[in-house]
């Protein structure tokens, strides 16, 4: 996983009311927004999605080489060109830890689910649904949970 930069143009769509973002290097990468902040974190998050996916599937010869931003030309002179920066190791991260909390900060702590299950005094099937995802425990104990997991290591 590594860190990206490229560049991106954001056109403003006075019909839609939106800012269309677009990545130059990579035909089928785009988004948009209703505000320029808006649409940068929308074109991080794709800059990010589409990398990683890239990545995971060992397809790292299709990731397309970043042009000069000032190689670039506007289409229309209000148009805004600028880098958007990707680290798709911190976004897969971000992306195991929104999946499943509890299961991110027991790999982290490197616990297996037996560890985890007499660490909390818990049942074991119980540890290991939280795991697989098949049920959650009430965000409160949630973060018990983690809380009592950082607290071990």
């Amino acid at each position: 996983m590594s860190k990206y930069v490229y560049p991106a143009i954001f056109a403003w769509n006075d019909e839609d009311q939106v800012y269309y973002v677009t990545f130059p290097d990579a035909k089928n990468w785009f988004t948009d927004g209703s505000t320029v902040a808006e649409a940068m974190e929308n074109a991080t998050d794709v800059l990010n999605l589409m990398l990683l996916h890239l990545e995971e599937s060992h397809r790292e010869n299709e990731i397309p080489k970043p042009s000069n931003i000032n190689d670039l030309q506007k289409t229309n002179p209000s148009d805004i060109v600028t880098l958007v920066a990707a680290d798709t190791e911190a976004y897969a991260e971000t992306l195991a830890i929104q999946e499943n909390p509890i299961r991110h900060a027991r790999e982290k702590a490197g616990l297996n689910i037996k560890q985890l299950a007499n660490l909390l005094g818990a049942p074991y099937r119980t540890v290991q649904d939280w795991n697989s995802g098949k049920q959650f425990p009430p965000k409160w104990v949630e973060r018990l949970v983690i809380d009592k997991i950082h607290a071990a290591i």
